[in-house]
């Protein structure tokens, strides 16, 4: 009687033992970040995103948002362009607005729209002196509803295109996709 019980003891705690480790690894990675592109890199340089759209002021506010979403993540730190391990080089490529859906009442007239930028990112490693990331595609985007001043709700949702955009190019880097 007392072996049975030992063994029911000894399956509860394995039990709860695996638990605790599922639990635990959520949010950790195994092994090195972002894989080969950037080994060894601890720094990296950002200059002005080059912008190929129409649309004004959009170099600073996606160059200002990556290096807001770098800092945020954390894995690396952004530096001047002498001391950095690597540099970022970003060409915003396409500026899109999709229509997505009609008024109900009037269905010639736009409801809700999605803002697309598109960006070409490479990545310099200086460390090991090549490209490591060249020309990758990246897209951010956003949705916004239509008001009665359609370019100031384009102007306004501008800001959460470019920072969908900056937090995908930073994924692309630490997460490898």
């Amino acid at each position: 009687m007392t072996h049975r019980r030992a063994t029911f003891w000894l399956w509860i705690v394995c039990f709860f033992f695996c638990i605790g480790l599922v639990g635990c690894s959520g949010g950790y990675r195994l092994g090195s970040i972002g894989g080969p592109a950037i080994q060894g890199i601890k720094t990296i340089y950002v200059p002005t995103v080059k912008n190929k759209t129409v649309i004004p002021g959009l170099q600073s506010m996606v160059t200002n948002e990556i290096i807001r979403a770098i800092d945020n993540d954390g894995t690396m730190q952004t530096s001047r362009n002498v001391d950095a391990d690597a540099e970022l080089d970003v060409t915003i490529v396409d500026f899109n607005r999709v229509i997505l859906r009609p008024e109900i009442l009037d269905p010639f007239t736009t409801a809700e729209y999605k803002l697309i930028i598109t960006a070409s990112v490479t990545l310099i490693n200086r460390k090991l002196g090549r490209a490591t990331i060249k020309g990758a595609q990246v897209s951010g985007s956003s949705y916004y509803f239509t008001q009665t001043n359609m370019p100031e709700a384009q102007r306004q949702d501008l800001p959460l295109v470019a920072e969908d955009l900056a937090n995908r190019i930073v994924n692309l880097l630490t997460e490898g996709w």
